[in-house]
Order: structure tokens, then sequence, then C-alpha cells
């Protein structure tokens, strides 16, 4: 049975019975502006003085907003979305921020009396040229937090928490980390000037041990033994002995290991990471072993066959049998992103189209499973690069459902996804593209092979043999090209014909392509469904 959301609607209380509701709600509620007919703000434009202590606005929308001086004391905004907002001396206080979007926008002037303190900014978002300036966040956390593409300027984080956040292309000026966790936070692609950073948490982040050891950025790590209790990056890059010495005496594996990845040692890096898995198996410590593996994906160290085994040592050696409600709970928490980091392509470039395919094969019609699976194989494998990965998933519903990922690089997914259409379906969905691309390709290269011979022979009237020669092996190169399109269909159209011979129906086909996809990416390439009509 399939099912077509937009057929489902509501039919909506008039407004009598919605305000009664309101007045029954807000007598048991102490809160008396919890229950409201529009609970959910949408403003464009202008400045908004409000006073929203004990307020809640969560999962509004603000957009080109100027909140001159606003308080946010005892504030719920969790879910909000802010896009091109500028914050003005605003008062936050123990306000709920979590899970927000900051898109093209500006927090300024909170320093002093007026410092953001005791906030949660927890998995939100600022992100599209955001600017932090001016700012003094106290005791406020910001965990799983991702800051990308935007400055933060003149701005400390005293006694906070920064656990699992990211910054990733980020401008860093008299930013102050003091006092405060890092731990897992990742740092990618970073100028920082004038920037202290936390001695102690350095070697427990992503990226920032390697940004550090080739960096000339004006950056500094705090420091005890110091009057001015900083020292320089390369005094802090000199006591890395130490911090080895001292994790591998203590057993803390991730920190050991990052710095042999730092370093370049991978064959001591991939030791230490083993031997931590090891030990936070044995342990059943799942956080911890999440962390080892994100590392193994942040470092592209091990191929796809020892993460896989990996992955399977790591299952192996759980007791199930043993596990108490508690950790089961951790198992399931993290399992799912275990699973990710060590299966999922971790080289750059890639691209990952995920394919949903519902068929007519029933469980027990195994011939006609495998006949599908094969084409299937046979399909990927053919354009495959040699970065590319790839999955295949059946559920098992009323028919077979098939799910295939497959993780390449851009230009093997444009070959590839084309011709599954055209051999379950019968749709070259880029049909009209494909022709133009070879024929484009083989009159560019017919003109530049003609263009070098008439220069050739008007130069050098003596090798004109050898420039017909040339000129015949071009000629040569795009019949074989012509031949290799022709061979592609006739392959193609045979799978085609293994497919329906054996009575395999496709009912629906749909795909979606993410990741590190070109600009001008073909439409029916990022994304394209197809359903067969009843």
């Amino acid at each position: 049975m399939e099912y077509y959301l937009d057929e489902y609607e509501f039919e909506l209380p008039n407004n009598t019975e919605l305000e009664r509701s309101i007045e029954v709600l807000l007598e048991h509620s102490k809160n008396k502006s919890r229950f409201r007919k529009d609970p959910f703000i949408t403003a464009v434009g202008g400045t908004d003085c409000s006073d929203y202590t004990g307020k809640s606005i969560r999962r509004s929308k603000f957009a080109h907003k100027t909140f001159s001086e606003t308080l946010f004391i005892n504030s719920a905004a969790a879910g909000s979305t802010f896009s091109n907002c500028n914050f003005n001396k605003c008062k936050f206080i123990n306000a709920n921020f979590q899970e927000c979007t900051f898109t093209n926008s500006i927090i300024q002037k909170n320093i002093n009396n007026n410092a953001i303190a005791h906030c949660n900014f927890d998995r939100s978002l600022f992100s599209d040229e955001f600017r932090l300036f001016d700012i003094e966040f106290q005791h406020s956390v910001f965990r799983q937090t991702a800051f990308i593409d935007g400055t933060i300027q003149d701005v400390t984080f005293f006694s906070s928490t920064l656990q699992d956040t990211i910054f990733s292309n980020i401008i860093l000026n008299g930013v102050r980390f003091n006092d405060l966790n890092i731990d897992y936070s990742i740092f990618e692609n970073v100028h920082m000037d004038n920037v202290i950073l936390p001695f102690s948490q350095i070697c427990f982040t992503f990226g920032l041990l390697t940004y550090l050891m080739s960096t000339q950025d004006n950056v500094c790590i705090t420091s005890a033994q110091k009057n001015n209790g900083t020292i320089s990056k390369d005094e802090f890059l000199s006591l890395l002995p130490n911090f080895e010495t001292y994790y591998l005496g203590t057993s803390d594996f991730f920190p050991l290991t990052n710095i042999y990845l730092s370093q370049g040692r991978y064959n001591e890096a991939q030791k230490a990471l083993l031997s931590g898995i090891l030990l936070a198996t044995t342990n059943c410590d799942f956080r911890q072993i999440k962390y080892l593996c994100k590392l193994i994906y942040t470092y592209s160290v091990f191929s796809f066959h020892q993460r896989k085994r990996i992955y399977d040592y790591i299952n192996e050696h759980i007791s199930f049998n043993d596990m108490n409600p508690s950790l089961l709970y951790n198992y399931t928490t993290y399992k799912n992103e275990i699973s990710s980091y060590l299966l999922t392509n971790n080289r750059s470039g890639i691209v990952t189209s995920e394919i949903d395919i519902v068929t007519n094969i029933f469980p027990y019609e195994s011939k006609k499973l495998g006949i599908l699976l094969s084409v299937l194989e046979e399909i990927i494998e053919q354009n495959k690069s040699q970065n590319g990965e790839h999955s295949i998933i059946c559920r098992h519903n009323s028919a077979e459902e098939i799910i295939v990922t497959i993780q390449d690089i851009y230009q093997s997914l444009y070959l590839t996804i084309p011709v599954i259409y055209s051999a379950l379906i019968g749709i070259f969905i880029l049909e009209d593209k494909w022709n133009k691309y070879l024929s484009n390709k083989l009159n560019r290269k017919n003109a530049n092979e003609l263009k070098n011979i008439e220069l050739e022979r008007a130069r050098v009237a003596l090798e004109r043999e050898k420039l017909a020669l040339k000129k015949e092996q071009a000629d040569f190169e795009a019949w074989q090209l012509k031949q290799n399109k022709n061979e592609q269909k006739i392959r193609t159209e045979i799978l085609r014909r293994n497919i329906s011979e054996n009575d395999i129906e496709i009912s629906s086909i749909s795909h979606i392509t993410y990741g590190d996809i070109p600009s001008n990416i073909n439409k029916n390439i990022s994304q394209y469904s197809y359903t067969k009509k009843s």
C-alpha cells in the first residue's frame, strides 16, 4: 500500500474551539504564556527591543531583524531560525538556544556586565558569514555546535563546554579558549590571530595538533609556568614526547594516536588505535570506541577491508548476553555512529548516491533476486573508480526492496546511475546529455588533431607521412570511442533483457546524491524518481 502524505489533512478546529482549549489548558499551567493561538513567531525586518524574560519563542523564524538590547533571560528559543539578523547589546542569561540556526547573522557587544551567561547552544548552527564580535561567554554550553564559514573576533569562552564542536572555514581573531572543554572538537581550515588555546585539550581534538605543526598564525597555549600565562606553539610542540610518554603510560590511546597521526607515524598510530579499541571493547566503553573510530574516519589510515575487520572485531568481542540495561542503552546510542565511521568511505572528493529500488521479487524467489543483484553489481563495477565503495541491502517487506549505496567520485556516478535506470526500467535519464557529451568530446578531439596537423604540415613538409599517420590514429580513437558507446549500449540492453526475461519488475526506483558534488551537477544525477503506473 502506497502512502501519499499530501492526501492526509486534518480538519482544523474553529477559533471558538481553539480558544476554549487554551483556556482549559492554562488553568493547569503555571506559565500563563505557554499556550497561545500563535505560539511560533514569524517576523521579517524591523527592530525588536522586546523583553522575552521567561517567555517561549521556540521554533520561531526571524529574518533581517535587528534585536537591540533585547532581553533573553530564562527564555526558551530552541529550534528557532535567525537569518540575516543582528543581535546588538542583547542580554542573554540562562537562555535556551538549542538546535537553533544563525545564518549570516551577527551577535555583538556582550562583555563586562553584559556577558552571555549560562546559556545553551547545543547542536546549533552558525553559518554563512556569521560574526561573533566582542563577546564573553560564561558557563555556556556548545555541545555538537557547528561554526561554519564565519568570523569569531574578540571573543572569550570562559568556563564553557565546546565538546564535539565543529570549527570549519573560520577566522578566529583575538579569541580566548580559557578553562573550558574542547574535547573531540573539529578544527578544519581555520585561521587564527592572537588566539589562546587550552594546554591540556589540544591532543583531544581533531585537526588542531596538525594545524599547530604547520601554521604560521599567531597562536599560543595556556601555561601556568609562565608569568604571562602562555607559551608559544613551538614550546608546546616540544613537549609532545612528554605527552606521548604520559598517554602511553596511562593507556589513554585517543590522544596518543592523535600524536602519532600528526607526526606521520602511521604504523604506531595503527597499533595505538587497535590497542585503544581492544581496551574500550573489553570495558564496553562504546563512547570511547566511537571517538577512536572517528579518528580512523578522519585520517585515511586503514583500507575499507581493514575497517570492516575492525568493525567485526568490535562486535565479536562484545558479550551481548551479559549486557545490562545501561550497557545496552550505551551500545544502541553509539552503534550507528561507530558503523558509520568504519563503513563509510572517508576519502576526499567522494559523493554518495542512495538508490531505492522496489521490486516484485518475494523472499522465496532467490533466483530472481540473484539475477537482480548480479545486474546491479556488474553495472557498479563497470564504472567504479579505484576509490569507490558500495553496499547493497535487501529489505524483506511484502516484496524485496533494494537499497544501493554508492560512494565514489562524481564522474563515476555520472556514468553508473543512468545505466542502472536504463537496465532496470528502460529509461536512460541522461540520453541527450550523454550523446552531446560524446559528440563534443569527439569534435574537440578531431578539431585539435586537425589543427595540430595543419600546423605541422605548414612547419615541416617532410613529416607529412608521420602526420597522416597521427590523423589516422586520431580517427581510429574517435571510431573506438564510438564503438565503446555502442558496446555500452549493447551491454546495457543485455542486462535489461536479463531483467525483463526473468519477469523482474521494478515498481519504483528513486535516488538522491549528496556530498562533495560539483556546483553544476545535473539535476537528474542529484535526484530522480520513477514510479510505474498501475
